[in-house]
């Protein structure tokens, strides 16, 4: 099961969308921009400095919203929303 760790009004907003675009099963664990959520030590075991988003897949945790959105879509589902490489589109994509 995916689990994302956000803020609101934070990068995670991305992830979301594209969670619910490839319709895969997800929880959510919000958390606010402050000190006692970014900077306990239960945060600071996902995210060294205390940051979101993080998403935990089981045993992987990865954080960095685009590292996650890459990782989501090689590892789930690419869901015709990643062009190839050598596509005319892929520029595009590099930068939503």
């Amino acid at each position: 099961m995916l689990t994302l760790h956000f803020a609101p009004n934070s990068r995670a907003g991305r992830i979301v969308w594209l969670l619910e675009e490839l319709d895969l099963p997800y929880e959510l664990n919000r958390m606010d921009f402050h000190p006692k959520d970014l900077k306990s030590d239960e945060h600071r075991a996902r995210h060294p400095l205390g940051r979101v988003p993080v998403l935990d897949d089981d045993e992987i945790r990865i954080w960095e919203s685009g590292a996650i959105v890459e990782y989501i879509l090689e590892r789930h589902k690419n869901g015709g929303l990643k062009p190839v490489v050598d596509s005319a589109n892929y520029p595009a994509y590099l930068q939503w």
